[in-house]
């Protein structure tokens, strides 16, 4: 077995090859040495796990046929584990975790990826090579050791020995790089070490003397709380007039919509609509994917709140506020709602009004009957001349991941007739990024048709005058821009901007250059339905100044945000964090109406370590249906980091 276990350790090492493609381009000789040791080391880490399921296996089973089929199965597992992780890297540049098994046992989250015939071939391919060679190789080890035994000599282990002090040797040299690199705060080794996966992080300070220890340079201290956050949401509620204004609203979310998709030749009907409408230009979204720019659009609040969010399955207060103020309330959505868990948290209160089983598996015609289930649902309430007004959301599916649309709709040639995952892992050839890129707006293409149809249903009817209508994306979408495919991987302006368009009863048209984002969305229709802008300001403290101290010993934070204490609702440790610091842009749009009088903003404190900031100065009277504020300084609307990303697609 110890010889199967070194050759298994060389076959890992020629897969796992793949993570060095991610080192530096100038990097060091000391950084090359510690990448290819580090490789050898936690190659050898990992499968010390397959020896020791193969050693179990070995005292329960019966049988040389039996126990060669459960080694040959356990070592063919671990290799196509090790290459579906060096594909993972490659296009989203981080590792199976458990973000990536939710998203493979969820409910519903096939709705986010599909894996076309390519990829079986090859997975399968791979699959009976492996568990050939590794039944070849179990039984010339074994036939080796019979021939021993028959002769009457020992095993040979000098072969074995041999292996064995070539993998040593570059442990022992990488782990001091390693070691070394702790002590004298040396990032560039530490960040190396993330593209091996379950990488043995091992620091010497603590075996060091006291003496030693004050004289190494001393890094920032941080404590991360693990425990599950405490939710304490909402600090305040806003306040209605009973006879203040009560448009309908319709929020139309088309997935993996980025930026500069909004064009003439891709989405000609959403162009067309643009021109009535307030186009923000330099938009964000609260995320690089599906559960934080939705979650963000909805609550107001940056995606690091969504695990204490979801265990206490909270709706927003959006929600709860035009449930109190009669209005009807209808999610439409094209990709199943169970992943990510919006069921479980915004719309955990609305049962059957969440729409999103339309009978078909292909997105593009689930957009279709999304549209007429949609105008169904207005004809019914114009039939029963039902007064309420309503609140429709509609999320079309057709632009994300894997890019669908009708055979007959295909205006961008040539495109790919499919996404073979194992070709973008290995290549971010031009030609391949035009044929992805192409399917792509093929999608968005006919995402804008659906998306127009319904604006021309709604424009038909009586409620087109008074209904605000917003138009954006969750997040962006990638095309090897920075060397990632699709989303979840990166913060750069190809994953987090998106379009947003705004229309309504005292919302001027034009375009909007000043920064915004999803996290503004939320209090601004608050403030549409007469909510005090003044009320999001920050809240006071509710903790004494000794209590302060108590936690600062204890590693806590206090204090809090106008909605959610800052520093006590950490996020839970298994959520990535992004790997430039979060800025946290925060900016408002706060479109006014006609019939509110416009009251001045007082200024408040930006997000940790950004400075105080005024509000812009108000409108003037050309400008008067429209007061569109931003908060945050001005220097880092291009920064782009707002949001968190812990899985791949939608999640």
């Amino acid at each position: 077995m110890l010889l199967v276990w070194l050759c298994n350790v060389g076959i890992g090492t020629v897969i796992g090859a793949a993570y060095l493609r991610h080192l530096p381009a100038n990097e060091s000789v000391r950084l090359w040495i510690f990448a290819h040791f580090g490789l050898v080391s936690t190659i050898v880490t990992l499968t010390a796990i397959g020896a020791a399921i193969c050693l179990v296996l070995a005292r329960t089973i019966r049988g040389e046929r039996a126990f060669l089929a459960a080694q040959s199965a356990v070592w063919m597992f671990f290799h196509i584990a090790l290459y579906t992780d060096t594909c993972i890297y490659k296009l989203f540049h981080y590792h199976f975790n458990g973000s990536a098994w939710n998203l493979l046992t969820a409910r519903g989250s096939t709705d986010s990826y599909r894996l076309g015939p390519s990829v079986w071939i090859v997975a399968f391919s791979l699959a009976g090579l492996l568990f050939a060679g590794e039944w070849a190789l179990g039984r010339f080890a074994d036939r080796r050791v019979r021939h021993a035994r028959e002769n009457g000599r020992p095993v040979a282990w000098k072969p074995a020995s041999v292996w064995f002090l070539l993998f040593a040797v570059p442990i022992f040299v990488e782990k001091s790089i390693y070691a070394s690199a702790g002590l004298t705060l040396d990032r560039e080794v530490q960040q190396t070490s993330g593209i091996f996966p379950a990488y043995p992080r091992i620091s010497v300070e603590l075996f060091l003397p006291n003496e030693w220890r004050s004289k190494l340079p001393q890094g920032a201290e941080y404590t991360l709380r693990d425990e599950a956050s405490m939710l304490d949401y909402p600090h305040a509620r806003p306040q209605f007039a009973a006879d203040g204004p009560r448009p309908n609203i319709l929020l139309v979310v088309i997935d993996s919509w980025r930026q500069d998709m909004l064009a003439e030749d891709v989405t000609p009907g959403l162009w067309k609509f643009a021109r009535e409408t307030r186009r923000f230009d330099d938009h964000v979204s609260g995320g690089n994917a599906t559960r934080f720019g939705l979650f963000s659009l909805f609550y107001g609040l940056h995606g690091s709140y969504w695990w204490p969010v979801l265990a206490a399955a909270r709706p927003p207060v959006l929600f709860d506020e035009l449930e109190g103020l009669g209005y009807d309330l209808r999610v439409f959505s094209s990709a199943t709602m169970d992943y990510p868990e919006f069921r479980q948290s915004a719309f955990s209160r609305m049962g059957e009004r969440v729409i999103d089983e339309f009978g078909t598996q292909a997105p593009h015609e689930r957009d279709t009957r999304l549209a007429e289930k949609l105008i169904a649902w207005w004809n019914e309430r114009r039939d029963a001349h039902d007064e309420r007004p309503f609140f429709a959301f509609a999320l079309l599916d057709s632009p994300h991941q894997i890019y669908d649309f009708p055979d007959d709709a295909t205006p961008f040639e040539p495109f790919a007739p499919e996404l073979d995952y194992v070709e973008m892992a290995g290549s971010t050839d031009p030609e391949l990024v035009l044929r992805v890129k192409n399917r792509y707006r093929n999608a968005v293409h006919h995402a804008d048709h659906v998306a127009t149809t319904i604006l021309d249903a709604l424009r038909a009817g009586d409620d087109w005058k008074n209904t605000v209508v917003i138009v954006t994306g969750d997040h962006g979408e990638e095309f090897a821009e920075h060397g990632h495919w699709g989303h979840t991987s990166n913060f750069a302006p190809e994953q987090t901007r998106v379009p947003f368009l705004m229309r309504g009863p005292g919302i001027a048209a034009g375009v909007e250059a000043r920064p915004t984002s999803h996290l503004d969305v939320a209090p601004t229709l608050l403030e549409l339905l007469g909510a005090d802008p003044r009320a999001r300001e920050l809240v006071p403290r509710r903790q004494p100044a000794h209590a302060a101290e108590q936690a600062r010993a204890h590693g806590r934070g206090v204090g809090g945000s106008r909605r959610v204490d800052r520093q006590r609702d950490l996020p839970s440790a298994d959520v990535a964090r992004p790997r430039v610091p979060h800025r946290g842009v925060r900016l408002r749009l706060a479109l006014a109406r006609r019939s509110i009088r416009r009251v001045p903003h007082r200024s408040r404190r930006a997000l940790r370590g950004q400075r105080r900031v005024r509000a812009f100065p108000r409108a003037g009277p050309d400008d008067r249906p429209c007061r569109a504020l931003t908060r945050g300084p001005v220097r880092a609307r291009r920064r782009s980091h707002c949001g968190w990303s812990t899985s791949r697609s939608r999640a």
